[in-house]
């Protein structure tokens, strides 16, 4: 009885520090990346919004925004990912959202509407937070 209760009383206190350590630090649930300038670009058909890239040493980014069902269904996304490969944009990875804001600051991309991440050298699309029940899984890619 007396481990359980040092236990408990251990837990406890591991769960108060972190729980107070997030509220002391505050909560980020955005990511504001710094995009290149120029780098942004609206396509009809398929349908998504290229918000821009972001150059971070060797790796470049894009941020995408499309319908939830264009990217969540295979064969959509990868008319988008073929589109943008024809652009030639020179990224290494894209990020594909289900909408940008601008708080706290243009552009803001809210960590809970991540649909995916696209990664070429794996030719792979690995499912986020804003997929659901996807969230975790991967998709191939187009190639």
């Amino acid at each position: 009885m007396r481990t359980h209760k040092a236990d408990l009383i251990r837990y406890v206190g591991v769960v108060l520090t972190f729980l107070a350590a997030n509220a002391w630090a505050g909560r980020d649930d955005f990511s504001t990346p710094k995009i290149r300038e120029g780098s942004a670009y609206t396509s009809p058909n398929p349908s998504y919004r290229v918000v821009g890239m972001e150059d971070s040493g060797t790796e470049h980014t894009l941020y995408v925004v499309a319908a939830s069902l264009d990217v969540l269904t295979q064969q959509r996304l990868n008319r988008i990912i073929e589109d943008i490969e024809r652009r030639n944009l020179g990224f290494t990875s894209i990020q594909f959202y289900k909408s940008v804001g601008d708080k706290p600051q243009s552009p803001a991309f809210a960590t809970y509407d991540l649909l995916g991440s696209y990664l070429p050298k794996d030719n792979k699309t690995y499912y986020g937070v804003a997929a659901k029940n996807l969230y975790g899984a991967w998709a191939e890619g187009p190639r």
